[in-house]
């Protein structure tokens, strides 16, 4: 039977120590579940999370961490716990993807039933695990009810032939094909020569303030704002470029030209045999429908990714037309709200109900 072992007490030696050992026994660690994630993180923290284990007698063999925030009126007239986040959206803003435990495979459903029984215990009424690829055994425990949403994702299964993004652009749709292609066209009879120049985990400082001037012309009037606005988002990711010397993870950030022109640039995390796109920042130079930059940087990225060996590039959570566009497999992400079973979570399910029967 597994023990669970509650530190809010700890240091960031102490949490590399014992995850380096994790991952060791564990054949392929998740990217965002792995240290070379999560203490760039805690370390941007404004407050520590708690530190929950689970263990085998004196084994560790699942850890997770831990926030937890008071009631937010009206929506929420009780506390929550979030799993691997902080709750509050500016230090959020980073977004895990592919959210779990990280568990020995062996241990990871027991694990679970460990981490929910505590809960269960605790003064937070609403748990949050977002966004997971693995929820089934976070819906099993008899204490909770949950609200699941599922989120549409998309990657790219690689090929050696994609290496010629001729091959790639093959078994696209026709529609996307000949788009692409028109767009590749058309900026090559204008601005010139398409390339791409790999600028390896950490861009100088004038490659880097270009990338996060465009992020924010592109993104900085929405609603979520331009992560590279926000401090929490800028230093974590600053800390995760001069990682990659400690872990198997990276990051590669990619420039695209046509002729002279710098299209943008993509910036990626790397983990064993996937990419992950993290974000694109973008010159849009003209407003012509023929001019097509986040296409053509994606098909060019695909076709460098696939001559390097890698097997799988992955857009990660959410709908966008040029994601499908690109993508040949489509997969679910699940944000997952589980309740405890009490009358006030009741009450409020039943509110809810209400509620969307009457729009």
């Amino acid at each position: 039977m597994l023990t669970l072992d509650v530190r809010d007490n700890y240091t960031l030696d102490e949490v590399s120590s014992t995850l380096t050992s994790l991952e060791n026994a564990i054949p392929s660690v998740p990217l965002f579940l792995s240290l070379f994630w999560l203490r760039p993180w805690l370390e941007q923290c404004k407050t520590r999370p708690l530190w929950l284990t689970c263990r085998d007698n004196d084994r560790v063999v699942g850890s997770i961490f831990l926030s937890t925030s008071g009631y937010r009126l009206p929506k929420e007239p009780f506390g929550s716990g979030w799993f691997n986040k902080t709750g509050e959206a500016k230090q959020d803003q980073i977004w895990i993807e592919y959210n779990d435990i990280l568990a020995l495979p062996e241990y990871r459903q027991e694990a679970i039933r460990c981490l929910l029984d505590w809960c269960q215990t605790q003064s937070p009424q609403k748990w949050i695990l977002e966004i997971t690829d693995k929820p089934a055994e976070w819906l099993q425990h008899p204490a909770f009810s949950a609200e699941v949403m599922d989120i549409p994702a998309f990657r790219i299964k690689l090929t050696d032939v994609f290496s010629d993004y001729n091959a790639f652009l093959s078994q696209c749709s026709s529609n996307s094909r000949s788009r692409i292609r028109r767009a590749m066209k058309y900026m090559q009879q204008h601005y010139g020569e398409l390339s791409l120049c790999s600028l390896g985990s950490q861009p100088d400082a004038v490659t880097l303030s270009n990338m996060m001037s465009l992020h924010r012309r592109k993104w900085g009037k929405t609603s979520e704002g331009s992560g590279f606005d926000n401090p929490y988002f800028v230093n974590f990711h600053k800390t995760l470029m001069a990682n990659e010397q400690q872990h198997a993870c990276h990051c590669e950030v990619l420039a695209f030209y046509a002729g002279d022109l710098c299209l943008g640039y993509t910036y990626n995390l790397l983990n064993h045999d996937t990419v992950y796109f993290y974000l694109s920042a973008i010159e849009y130079a003209e407003e012509s429908n023929r001019f097509q930059p986040g296409l053509i940087m994606h098909t060019l990225a695909i076709a460098y990714f696939a001559g390097e060996g890698f097997k799988t590039y992955d857009f990660m959570g959410g709908d966008s037309q040029y994601k499908r566009s690109l993508s040949n497999e489509e997969y679910s992400l699940t944000a997952v709200h589980l309740f405890k079973k009490t009358w006030l979570t009741r009450l409020l399910s039943i509110i809810k109900t209400i509620v969307r029967r009457f729009r």
